[in-house]
């Protein structure tokens, strides 16, 4: 890259908002509990506590708009799922029903999960539904006497409806400026070696990470089609690094409790480092290893520049190139929250239909809890047998929706070993069915439904293993 003169704004825009990223979701800031007061109109209370400023202003939302008197969330979830209706049938229709069967089925679940979201706003404003959806909403012993509609949506959908915006809020901060694009060329000698991918793919794991498993997916289709990345590179970084976003993890982290016990920053970067642990095993491994690497068909290849010398100029250059070039921090934040909506309609629609399934399955069925025991052997490494048999059921069905583990340790003592894993391993395993493998195969990427089911099973037996030492030692 030729040396360049750029403007005292491009500098300040790096390094401001870097700061102000890092700030917000990383700095923990203690807060007093306080009570929200409109008026003569009292809203929710919130406790105290001493965490990130996007957790804070998670609880803020909630208080506000769900745990007071003006509980409009359940509506706010309907709403959000009518878009992913529209999105289905006028928005974009062809990319869920003419590109693939498995984006169509997936698309028919979406449809079943919407009109879930119907049935449970009509009885959480009204106070009726239909007698043949008695099983919907009448209280289920397994979880704590909570009825599957009032578990699902006041423990998975209104969280994640509300922890994954305020994040996205202050994404561009992070993944605009230049501060992912700097850390992406100071990696970039590592990753070859060590995963055996380009340097950028250190920069989409990480606005994957921070924004959604999305944005890694759209990023990799359009580096692969452009000739920038080739087959194996794409479902290497589609499948082993683009995870679900802090977003989630916020809500993982808040139902399993680790949140309010101030383990926030622990459990964010632990995660993130387990999901490299497991990734350097499973590049190596089959069917990953077998993916050739040939590019998009016609496509002239453009593989990445190998950079050996002045690597701190050339990490700033790109930095300052990117914050010079940027649109400006509104544009960034209305376009971010305008793709965070479409990925919340899938996410709305498809875990009411993939929690549901996986809450009945888990309940009414032994197949869950047969297929955790996969899992046992390495479970047993870190978490005594008595709440073994409950962590490996919720690693089995966090393939299905990613939220559920999590909420399996909501009621009851667990030891902190448990929560933490409940918490890790659904993010470190990565592919899960409500979202992300729609996601994944709606792209060009040629990734096989079989492949990413071994996948998934090689992920989770290395995330039990791995979380399992992590735990031994943070919480002996």
């Amino acid at each position: 890259m030729e040396k360049k003169q750029y403007k005292t704004s491009s500098y300040l825009k790096f390094i401001i908002f870097s700061i102000i990223g890092i700030f917000v979701f990383f700095i923990n800031v203690p807060i007093p509990g306080y009570q929200i007061h409109l008026g003569g109109w009292v809203w929710g209370e919130v406790a105290g506590q001493s965490n990130v400023i996007v957790s804070h202003l998670t609880n803020f939302i909630k208080a506000a708009l769900f745990t007071g008197n003006f509980k409009a969330m359940p509506a706010i979830v309907w709403g959000i799922g009518v878009y992913s209706i529209v999105d289905l049938f006028v928005l974009r229709p062809d990319k869920f029903w003419h590109t693939t069967k498995v984006a169509a089925v997936f698309a028919i679940f979406k449809i079943i999960g919407f009109c879930l979201l119907c049935f449970a706003v009509i009885e959480i404003y009204f106070g009726w539904h239909p007698g043949f959806l008695g099983w919907f909403f009448d209280p289920v012993q397994s979880l704590g006497d909570k009825s599957i509609c009032t578990f699902i949506m006041n423990s998975i959908l209104i969280s994640i409806c509300i922890s994954i915006p305020a994040a996205s809020l202050f994404l561009p901060f992070l993944v605009d400026y230049g501060l992912v694009d700097f850390v992406g060329v100071l990696v970039r000698s590592i990753m070859r070696p060590v995963f055996r991918l380009p340097g950028r793919a250190a920069v989409i794991m990480v606005s994957a990470f921070l924004g959604n498993f999305s944005v890694g997916h759209i990023a990799i289709n359009d580096q692969y089609k452009t000739g920038r990345m080739t087959e194996r590179e794409a479902v290497v970084i589609g499948t082993s690094f683009s995870t679900v976003s802090v977003g989630f993890l916020l809500v993982l982290a808040n139902n399993t409790g680790l949140n309010e016990r101030g383990y926030w920053n622990l459990y964010f970067w632990t995660a993130f480092l387990i999901t490299l642990l497991v990734s350097f095993v499973g590049v190596r491994i089959y069917p990953l290893n077998k993916i050739a690497d040939n590019f998009y068909p016609g496509v002239t290849p453009d593989p990445e520049p190998v950079i050996r010398q002045n690597v701190m100029r050339v990490a700033m250059q790109e930095a300052l190139e990117i914050a010079e070039h940027q649109q400006s921090l509104g544009r960034r934040i209305a376009y971010i929250m305008k793709e965070t909506i479409g990925v919340l309609g899938t996410v709305a629609s498809g875990t009411a239909f993939f929690a549901t399934a996986g809450v009945l399955l888990y309940t009414y069925t032994p197949l869950i809890r047969l297929i955790g025991y996969i899992f046992y052997p390495f479970m047993r490494i870190a978490i005594p047998k008595s709440e073994a048999i409950t962590a490996c059921t919720g690693a089995a069905v966090s393939f299905i929706e990613v939220t559920i583990p999590a909420l399996l340790v909501t009621v009851g003592e667990w030891s902190l070993r448990t929560r933490y894993m409940m918490a890790v391993i659904p993010v470190t395993a990565i592919i899960f069915l409500a979202s992300f493998v729609p996601c994944l195969m709606a792209t060009e990427v040629p990734v096989k439904f079989k492949d990413m089911v071994i996948i998934w099973v090689e992920r989770m037996l290395l995330s039990v293993l791995i979380t399992g030492l992590f735990a031994i030692v943070l919480f002996p």
